[in-house]
């Protein structure tokens, strides 16, 4: 089937000599020498291909392939840039102005004319019925071909400042309330929405995770936002959420209500849309938008651009996000470090004496960690620690902080666990790794662990007390055998 390729050069002698060329793959050949002429054309023929010179007058190739790729209906036509030189700057703007190939004009003939056919290979071109549809939506917008020129180039105009004013948000990243603020804020200004979310995933787990909320325009009952909240996870994670939906709280960073807009229910918000972002694959955010009305988001280039821009901004403060977790992160055993640890458990601490909560703290030692060093070799002695802070990891609750000490000691913060109720998973755990076997050069090895435990009962006054107590629980397990766990009694208290 015959296509239509439309060539804009602005030099006669070019015109016809390309044209020349072109003619021998027996498509219809249109042309143009200038971009002006070559947009009239466009919408007026349609064509498959559009091959045009960069350097013309009022309008240059880039600006031509820029106007064309922001237009919807003819964004999808591929245009092949020519040029005198191959110079790398070319190559770049041809590139950003979205051209899907850049020839050098002294490019042989059988070469380039490959090139041509093999862009009109895998190009499936308009049928007659999509021209006609095309073309009549064309003259029915615009009659005049400036003004068709002027909303193209408004449109870019438009799009290129959202865009700096998405980018422009990057400098809020260290703080999510604040930044989401002035995300609602930029969107507000593009979208007529009544409620609004967003949402940023946290590296660190133990993290608690907000879902920022801004609401316009409307009164939004505690139920309406625990279903649009519902809705958005269901929505962002597929049904299939990597945790549960109640460890995020509703952060209400802004409200402009309206008594007249009651919304006691997600079905009274009829127009819906979800924006999920990912990265690695991983779900690091999204966003949402609700409206009382019927069909209110049906600008999709508006979309776009906000599904664009917030995923390099979402990148950005998932990557501070994961630079502020390595750094309380020990790189053996993926636990959190001893300065973490610190952090915690004076928090916890303070915690528990405030609002008068139970704590526990867990010490646990390998037993003879140095023989198997000495025996086996330190990368054995690795695998080992990292195997056993699995199974420690593994068994523990989400609300329970897991650190590495020091050496072969790993910690674990309790909170509202009482010494007797952390007993329990303290035990099974020490069980466990009792029972594992680890193979070395064909030989199994079986390693054990002490455990002591202490509790922030009344009379313990610091956490360097409760921490001294779990320590001193450790020397006992280990004073009376090993492979055991103690519990702080008094009996320890002269250790």
């Amino acid at each position: 089937m015959k296509k239509k390729i439309l060539l804009i050069e602005d030099s006669p002698i070019q015109l016809k000599s390309i044209e020349l060329i072109l003619s021998k793959l027996g498509h219809q050949i249109l042309t143009a020498t200038n971009a002006i002429e070559g947009i009239d054309v466009v919408y007026k023929e349609v064509p498959d291909l559009i091959i045009s010179d960069i350097v013309m007058p009022e309008i240059n190739g880039y600006q031509l392939c820029r106007l064309l790729k922001n237009d919807n209906m003819m964004k999808k036509i591929p245009i092949i840039l020519l040029t005198q030189l191959n110079e790398k700057l070319d190559s770049f703007w041809a590139a950003k102005a979205g051209a899907n190939c850049f020839i050098t004009k002294s490019e042989k003939h059988d070469e380039f004319l490959q090139q041509v056919k093999a862009f009109l290979d895998k190009t499936e071109g308009f049928t007659d019925e999509e021209r006609e549809h095309i073309i009549k939506e064309k003259t029915a917008e615009n009659k005049n071909l400036q003004t068709m020129i002027n909303n193209l180039l408004d449109q870019s105009l438009i799009e290129s400042t959202i865009i700096n004013e998405f980018r422009n948000l990057s400098e809020f990243i260290y703080s999510t309330r604040i930044l989401s603020k002035e995300l609602f804020s930029l969107a507000f200004s593009l979208i007529d929405y009544n409620a609004a979310v967003i949402f940023f995933n946290e590296r660190d787990e133990k993290k608690k995770k907000y879902l920022q909320v801004s609401v316009q325009n409307a009164s939004i009952d505690d139920k309406a936002l625990n279903e649009i909240k519902s809705h958005f996870f269901d929505s962002l994670f597929n049904g299939k959420p990597e945790e549960d939906e109640s460890n995020f709280e509703n952060e209400l960073v802004e409200v402009i209500a309206n008594p007249d807009n009651k919304v006691s229910g997600l079905d009274e918000l009829q127009s819906r849309i979800v924006l999920p972002i990912a990265y690695a694959n991983k779900v690091i955010g999204g966003i949402a938008f609700y409206s009382i009305l019927p069909n209110r988001f049906k600008q999709a280039r508006i979309f776009e651009i906000i599904l664009k821009e917030l995923k390099i901004l979402m990148r950005i403060k998932w990557l501070y996000s994961e630079t502020k977790y390595l750094a309380i992160i020990d790189g053996l055993t993926g636990l959190y470090n001893r300065r973490f640890f610190q952090q915690t458990i004076e928090r916890e601490f303070a915690r528990s004496k405030r609002h008068k909560s139970n704590l526990s703290l867990a010490m646990f030692d390998i037993d003879h960690f140095k023989q198997i060093n000495d025996t086996y070799g330190h990368q054995f002695g690795d695998k080992v620690l990292a195997e056993i802070a699995k199974i420690i990891k593994s068994s523990l609750r989400k609300t329970d902080y897991i650190t590495r000490y020091g050496g072969e000691e790993i910690v674990v913060v309790l909170p509202d666990s009482t010494m007797e109720q952390a007993l329990i998973p303290i035990e099974r755990i020490r069980k466990k790794i009792e029972k594992m076997e680890y193979d070395y050069k064909g030989t199994t090895i079986r390693v054990t662990v002490s455990c002591g435990l202490s509790e922030a009962t009344k009379e313990v006054t610091s956490q360097e007390e409760l921490i001294l107590r779990a320590d001193k629980s450790l020397y006992a397990s280990k004073r009376d055998g090993r492979n055991r766990t103690t519990c702080f009694d008094s009996s320890c208290s002269s250790i």
